[in-house]
């Protein structure tokens, strides 16, 4: 009987041809590229997520930006000496915002201000390995306008560079030093800024005390001043607050730049000027919010800040305080017919969709009542309280601000992780599939030798 060579058992091992290992049985290069994608999916969806907190951290930056502005409106409002006879504009905001510090200072009249730099703070950076958490010893650090700290590392002092920019921050109202930990990508370091700008401040470090050695920052930026000119006159401030330069007002410089301040005199309509600047702020910032936490069916529809209770929590508290009267030490104002004076009995209104309307007759009244007479001599109000703990440093938006930054970092820190175990499996895989194609290899030798010695004696049986 004939001895015929399996043709299927030929096919299969042929395969595909490959390059590694031989790669003439299977195509290790395809199937580890498999493998790879299968590897890649989850560190693409974390980058994904990557990418959306780096949309929330940005809109919240817009949120604040805008809160910031209700703010100033609201400090306007409730600020007894915006009721006096002077305003001041400023033809680019870009460039500076400006108010009146005192009305009996300052003088009507145009101010032509070129901002050539706006101030900066004194910040160094230095790598973990700076410090040592491994035995007790202690650093000492001092900014120029702050009181030296002495921190103690390792032993029973802190042992990470967290607890370390903890223990800073926890004194940073006395040190002027604030503390952040940041991945360069290559490691951790500390980032730490003078909270007071300008040239002259600065920070040091020692390892134990004012007279010990200095730890030296492995990157440092120095403070720089204010550099501006009024009316073509030369002025240098270590701050981007500025008073002085103009009597009787307040600047605060944004950016390089020209801008006309002009300061005039106020007529009958400020009070309401003020007000509708107060609902317009908050009608901005209720657009913006809207927009960035709506809620869609689709998950990839909705707003970057759909979820984001901390911001809620904010939001809700400013709308709600709009109702409650406002005080002047401690006690509700109310007008000449014994009723609470708020911003609702102004004139503004809440509408249903969250927004203010200024409603001119009940502005009227409210004027007719003597209602403003009662707010020039000073207020304050519950909403002004809720927007400035909001914009409060290190808290409210910039702790909701933190903590989506913080969230970016573990999300960044797992995509090294998968990345470099996805490397090692790749390295294993190409190692295992380019043997078994030289194993492979070897059995469609065999096949190929033992089909021609079958096919001869085969043809040798047939003769």
């Amino acid at each position: 009987m004939a001895v015929n060579s399996t043709s299927n058992t030929t096919s299969t091992l042929n395969g595909s041809s490959g390059t590694l290992g031989g790669g003439t049985v299977i195509d290790v290069n395809a199937i580890v590229g498999k493998l790879d994608s299968v590897e890649q999916a989850p560190i693409d969806k974390l980058n994904t997520k990557i990418a959306k907190q780096d949309v929330s951290i940005t809109d919240l930056g817009n949120i604040k930006s805008k809160m910031s502005i209700l703010q100033a409106a609201l400090q306007d409002f409730t600020d007894p000496l915006s009721y006096l006879n002077k305003s001041v504009t400023s033809s680019n905001a870009t460039v500076l915002s400006s108010s009146i510090a005192s009305s009996l200072e300052a003088s009507a009249g145009t101010y032509q201000v070129d901002v050539t730099s706006i101030a900066s703070a004194y910040t160094s950076s230095f790598v973990s390995s700076k410090f040592n958490f491994t035995t007790a010893n202690s650093i000492y650090l001092k900014a120029t306008d702050g009181t030296g700290q002495t921190i103690n590392l390792g032993g029973s002092g802190v042992a990470t560079l967290s607890a370390l920019r903890d223990a800073i921050n926890a004194n940073s109202g006395a040190s002027k030093i604030r503390a952040a930990v940041v991945d360069t990508g290559s490691g951790s370091s500390l980032v730490l800024t003078s909270t007071t700008g300008g040239s002259a401040n600065s920070l040091t470090v020692q390892t134990t005390n004012a007279s010990g050695a200095a730890v030296t920052a492995t990157s440092s930026q120095a403070g720089a001043d204010a550099v501006f000119k009024v009316n073509n006159q030369t002025f240098t401030r270590p701050s981007n607050t500025v008073t002085g330069a103009i009597p009787g007002v307040s600047l605060q410089l944004q950016s390089a730049g020209l801008s006309t301040l002009t300061i005039s005199s106020t007529n009958t309509t400020s009070a309401q000027a003020m007000l509708t600047n107060v609902g317009q702020a908050y009608n901005d910032l209720m657009t913006s919010y809207t927009q960035l936490s709506k809620y869609n069916s689709d998950p990839a529809q909705r707003g970057s800040l759909y979820g984001d209770a901390a911001l809620q929590s904010i939001i809700d508290n400013i709308s709600l305080s709009f109702t409650s009267s406002l005080t002047r030490l401690g006690s509700s104002l109310t007008d000449k017919n014994s009723r609470p004076i708020s911003f609702t009995s102004l004139g503004l209104e809440m509408q249903l969709d969250g927004t203010l309307k200024f409603n001119s007759a009940m502005y009227d009244a409210a004027v007719s009542a003597g209602a403003f007479d009662e707010i020039a001599q000073g207020t304050t109000s519950s909403t002004r309280t809720a927007v400035n703990s909001a914009m409060f440093y290190g808290a409210g938006l910039d702790a909701d601000i933190n903590s989506f930054t913080d969230q970016k970092s573990i999300l960044e820190n797992r995509v090294k992780d998968l990345q470099t175990r996805k490397d090692e499996k790749m390295a294993k895989y190409r190692a295992q599939y380019a043997a078994l194609d030289a194993l492979l290899y070897q059995l469609q030798s065999m096949n190929t030798s033992l089909s021609a010695t079958f096919n001869a004696l085969n043809n040798q049986k047939s003769n």
